[in-house]
């Protein structure tokens, strides 16, 4: 499927998985939706420490590059198991094949101009992430307060919290961040502890979210890897508007968003592991 927008198209499409049975099942499909950069934006976005740089604002997808384009992207890997369809997985497609390249370009175009951030109050409340720690808290550390969460997921066996030097990632539910261009919502931030140089980190970040559009047993790809809160560590960023507060597949979204948080995190140790890349 095409959408055209004003100034870019989006491409929707689904293609076969690399590997079509898995640890977590059979896959039934890959969506895949992308969003090629405008001539004009090219330059801008061709460096690896641009592009990261920009990702900061994702939402929905991550700016990424083929080596000759630069588009925005999104993946979600469809189980034979999974009855989400119609309550979870078809309303996150569209509102992002609608608003995923926008929420990025327009949050790019407010912050470098100077205009007022979309302002929204967010309709994720202390219920929510009551719901979000019940679940957690039976594998990771996790606690809630001052609008959010926070929870560790351990990277090795027996790991509970960076506090007692343990190998552990990082990830907070926000919502005192409104989004520049989305306005209130859900803000999502994995923070991984491995270290590298500066200009390996920006080379890091663009090859994951390359890694995250492939056809492959991954959980759902609907933000970036940018830089973290470390200054040379690789972190996931992700934004859920308001919109999708009453999205619910088997659970709500928060929660969902908190399994796919802590499935990444065992991804990216690996992939981050076989690059050199250590916590």
């Amino acid at each position: 499927m095409v959408a055209r927008h004003e100034h870019y198209t989006t491409r929707v499409e689904v293609v076969p998985p690399e590997n079509r049975e898995t640890e977590d099942g059979p896959i039934r499909g890959v969506v895949r939706i992308t969003t090629e950069l405008p001539k004009q934006l090219l330059e801008v976005f061709k460096k690896p420490e641009a592009t990261v740089a920009m990702n900061g604002f994702a939402a929905l997808g991550s700016l990424f590059s083929d080596g000759t384009s630069v588009y925005i992207g999104s993946r979600l890997t469809i189980y034979e198991a999974e009855d989400a369809w119609r309550t979870l997985h078809l309303p996150l497609l569209m509102f992002t094949t609608i608003m995923g390249a926008e929420a990025i370009l327009g949050a790019v175009r407010r912050t470098f101009n100077n205009e007022v951030y979309a302002d929204e109050p967010t309709k994720w409340t202390d219920d929510d992430f009551q719901q979000v720690k019940s679940r957690l808290s039976s594998f990771c550390l996790c606690t809630t307060g001052g609008r959010g969460l926070t929870a560790e997921f351990g990277l090795s066996e027996g790991a509970v919290t960076a506090a007692a030097g343990h190998n552990t990632a990082l990830w907070r539910l926000k919502t005192d961040q409104p989004h520049p261009e989305l306005g209130g919502g859900l803000l999502c931030v994995l923070e991984m502890p491995h270290l590298a140089e500066k200009n390996r980190l920006h080379e890091i970040c663009e090859q994951l979210n390359n890694m995250e559009m492939t056809a492959a047993d991954l959980p759902p790809h609907f933000g970036a890897w940018t830089e973290g809160k470390l200054g040379s560590n690789p972190a996931y960023v992700s934004f859920f508007p308001n919109a999708f507060h009453e999205l619910r597949g088997t659970s709500p979204m928060a929660v969902n968003a908190a399994f796919w948080a802590a499935n990444r995190a065992q991804w990216a140790n690996r992939v981050l592991a076989s690059l050199g890349v250590r916590a």
